[in-house]
């Protein structure tokens, strides 16, 4: 009876033995199979680096595939050698003076801590002298507000009846916006390239006059329909010149790449921008 137990033992052994060999075998298989797979996915990752890594300074693509991000360039270092001098002026340099501190708006004069209060100050301050000064600069935000009344007379004694004045021709509404202050606007938005939603809170926070998105749009488009002419007898030039340069650049419009295409010469520049570029781009400023 032992010797049957021991052999049925051994034959059960012998069958888990063979299960966990063929187990064995499938999951070496399925190692290889995903180390496999491992190695093509590594190699697929570092061909995607390769070309998201490349631009118009490592590879044979264009400029104008690099778009609004420009590879960074490598400095060359200056072949000039180091004179030992420290930067800026150099000792005895008469210096450039600010104009505006020849007249200065305020005047404080600090004595010192020691006559405040004393019964002798004013007679000390007569023999006193100035030993040193310093310019403070500083910019006043002002807000001016001009009220146009129109003034109405009655029983005028030249003319008789009653008699109405009447409002400067720029005067059209109850509220409007003075030039100096849509100058301003305008210039944030176009040669500032600051955005209609920022220009707005900054003449908000800073000078407290809360112009709408809208109202600052409607000073842009205004300005830019008055430049028509003008804008038209530049690109009148550019057509009639016989030598012209053309160039454009990528840029942002509405969050989405726009190119601005330009043609000038050393006296004017005409500038477009269009979803296209290249030959597209360039026929739509219908210029060449």
């Amino acid at each position: 009876m032992p010797v049957n137990v021991t052999e049925e033992f051994v034959r059960q052994l012998m069958a888990q033995v063979d299960f966990l060999t063929k187990q064995n075998r499938t999951l070496t298989a399925t190692v290889d199979s995903m180390n496999q797979t491992i190695s093509e996915l590594n190699q697929t990752i570092r061909e995607l680096k390769e070309q998201l890594n490349k631009n118009s300074k490592n590879s044979s693509k264009p400029p104008s595939s690099d778009g609004l991000k420009k590879p960074a360039e490598k400095k060359n270092r200056s072949l000039r050698e180091s004179s030992g001098k420290k930067p800026g002026a150099q000792a005895g340099h008469d210096g450039a003076h600010l104009s505006v501190t020849a007249n200065p708006d305020h005047i404080r004069n600090h004595m010192p801590s020691d006559c405040t209060g004393c019964p002798y100050r004013a007679k000390c301050l007569d023999k006193a002298c100035i030993k040193e000064t310093r310019h403070e600069i500083d910019a006043v935000v002002t807000v001016d507000v001009t009220a146009h009344n129109l003034i109405e007379v009655y029983r005028c004694p030249l003319h008789g009846g009653v008699k109405t004045g009447s409002f400067p021709e720029n005067i059209k509404a109850a509220v409007q916006y003075g030039k100096n202050l849509q100058a301003m606007a305008v210039a944030f938005n176009t040669v500032g390239a600051v955005s209609i939603s920022r220009t707005h809170e900054i003449l908000s926070s800073v000078f407290n006059i809360p112009l709408a998105t809208g109202t600052i749009k409607n000073m842009v488009s205004r300005c830019a329909e008055s430049l028509k002419d003008t804008y038209g007898r530049i690109r009148l030039m550019m057509v009639s010149l016989g030598l012209i340069h053309c160039d454009e650049t990528g840029c942002r419009v509405d969050g989405k790449t726009c190119w601005v295409h330009v043609a000038s010469d050393p006296n004017y520049t005409y500038l477009t921008v269009n979803r296209k570029r290249g030959q597209t781009g360039m026929d739509a400023a219908d210029v060449l």
